[in-house]
Order: structure tokens, then sequence, then C-alpha cells
């Protein structure tokens, strides 16, 4: 999968290097590293996670998890406690087909699809990509029963805790909005000591031909991507009777 990747570090070290500097400064200034580029005065907002082009498993899969037998070697029917608990794991994949980072790293805050939260898939908050490449994120499900069984004398019974499990896939879609200001120190190549820094507010620097998409309200970024869930959506016991092969001779 190609990938449309903007690196903003890259975006600021050009910038950098075309401000209006003394020839004495820019002769003596070193290369400008990450650690160089301070953004802790830049605020990014993240707005809302559209979900498109969303593709349901046409059956959802069922798994057992657990699977017990009960035995009734006697004359009256009996009864018997069945507590258990099973854990799954639901998990998120995300992929970036457009986006931005800095340098090698990724921030970017999505919101779960609406039917893993429907579900109580157990993602909750805001899922942090961090990874240029795909990036799952995983969460822990408890499935508990607690049933009394009643087995009928000369009888066996199978119980067995089963869960069902979808399968999601879509595209997601999401804007950020950049605001404040990025400083930038240079610092001599002889010896690493800072020459000088400069500031430049993002207005200034990411721009429309850049791919920023720019009005009054500021200046914004498309972030998009593949998604992919699995996640489990409901529990049932499934119960199965036969007779002792002892009970079906003696009857002959």
């Amino acid at each position: 999968m190609s990938q449309d990747l903007l690196d903003i570090e890259d975006i600021v070290r050009k910038w950098a290097l075309d401000f209006p500097l003394d020839k004495a400064q820019k002769k003596d200034a070193d290369d400008i590293h990450s650690s160089d580029i301070n953004w802790q005065n830049v605020r990014i907002t993240h707005g809302k996670t559209d979900y498109f082009d969303e593709i349901h498993a046409t059956k959802p899969k069922s798994h057992i998890l657990f699977s017990a037998y009960f035995t009734n070697d006697t004359d009256q029917s009996q009864v018997y406690s069945l507590r258990t608990e099973r854990r799954t794991q639901s998990t998120c994949s995300l992929s970036l087909e457009k986006g931005y980072t800095y340098g090698c790293s990724v921030d970017i805050k999505l919101t779960p699809p609406n039917p893993v939260i429907e579900a109580n898939a157990g993602f909750h908050g805001e899922l942090s990509l961090t990874k240029a490449s795909e990036e799952t994120f995983e969460e822990e499900l408890t499935w508990s029963i607690d049933n009394q069984i009643s087995v009928p004398p000369k009888f066996k019974t199978k119980a067995e805790l089963v869960i069902k499990e979808d399968d999601y896939t879509s595209h997601f879609k999401t804007e950020s909005q950049f605001r404040g200001k990025v400083h930038v120190t240079l610092r001599n190549k002889k010896d690493n000591s800072p020459i000088t820094t400069i500031t430049g507010d993002v207005k200034q620097i990411f721009t429309k031909d850049k791919g920023f998409r720019v009005d009054k309200t500021g200046i914004y970024y498309v972030t998009e991507g593949r998604c992919k869930c699995r996640f489990g959506i409901e529990q049932h016991v499934c119960l199965k009777q036969e007779k002792l092969v002892s009970a079906e001779a003696t009857e002959d």
C-alpha cells in the first residue's frame, strides 16, 4: 500500500534554511536536527474521526471458549452449577494512507468506530496512532457465566460457552488544526554551541502549497487511512444432551 506522508519537520527545516540571517550565521550553522526544533508552543487539535466505506462480516464467526460435561448416572434428575470466566482480545488495526509525521514519528488521535463502541468491545477512549506503519490496539474482554444445569437421569449433558465475533473494515478520515509558533535553534557546526533561535508562526510555515488547508479559522491537514477490527458481540451457552450408553444397553 502506497503512503502519502508529509514530514512537517522537513518543512520547518526548509523554512529555517530560508530564514533571513546574516552571512556569517548561515556559514557557521550546522544541519538542523530533530532536537533543535521546539514544538512546545504548537497546539494540534484533532477533529472528529469519520469512518466510511464500512464493511461488516456477512455472518459473525462463532468460537467455543469453554466446554464442560455433566454426567448423571443416577435414577433422579441432578442440578449442577456451571461457573466460569474466560477472556478474549478485541483488536483494532489502523494504517495510514495519507498523513503527517515528525520525522519518523506520528502522533494522531482517533476515536474508535461506532460499531466497536456500541458493542462494548473494550475501546472507550481515543486511539493514539504513533507509527506510520500499521498499528494494532488490543483490549481484553471478559466473558462469564453462572448457570444451573439440570441433567435428567441416565443422561450426559455437554455445555459450551460460545461467543460470536464481528469483523469490521473501513476507511477513516480526520482533520487536525495547527496553531502556535515553532522555535528552531541553529547551532555552530564546530562546537555545537547555539548561534541563535528563530521563531515562526505555523500560519507562515504550513501553507497551501505544502498541502495544508488554510482559511480564516486556521491551518488544517487531513489524515486518511484504513481500519480493521475484530471484536466479540455476544455470548450464549449451548447445551447438548445424550443418553448414557449403559442406560441404552439396560433398556435393550
